[in-house]
């Protein structure tokens, strides 16, 4: 026998560093709000490194900002409701039970018209500035 490792996992995980917003506690009262960083993830669960100190059947709620925009220009976050299956040293699994993806607004590029007008304002600003000094103000 030889020393492999074998996956015991039944979901194929993706890695990914992506901030984490949470609330946990038990049940519904005394939710401790905190934040991390997202590990890894899977369809079924996330693990995300924290300070916060959280312990195992927890229930929480948790969001990130998804790593590809909708159409290309416009801000994605997932939501997600789940139970605290692990907690190591700085490192939490979370379930995945529910989530949801929220919109969060767009960030396309300016349109070439915006650009003119914001150069002109500029330019005005600058020709202003720049009269006001030679004429000692």
């Amino acid at each position: 026998m030889g020393t492999e490792s074998v996956e015991r996992r039944a979901r194929k995980r993706f890695p990914l560093r992506l901030d984490l917003r949470f609330n946990a506690g038990r049940g519904g009262r005394h939710r401790i709000p905190g934040a991390g960083e997202v590990v890894n993830v899977s369809s079924q669960g996330v693990a995300f490194r924290t300070a916060t100190a959280l312990e195992p059947d927890w229930s929480i709620s948790a969001s990130m900002e998804w790593p590809v925009r909708l159409n290309g220009d416009c801000i994605l976050r997932v939501a997600m409701e789940g139970r605290i299956l692990r907690v190591e040293p700085n490192l939490c699994v979370m379930s995945v039970e529910r989530y949801e993806f929220r919109t969060c607004g767009r960030v396309a590029a300016p349109q070439v018209q915006e650009v003119d007008v914001l150069k002109r304002q500029l330019d005005g600003m600058l020709s202003v500035s720049a009269t006001g000094m030679q004429a000692g103000l």
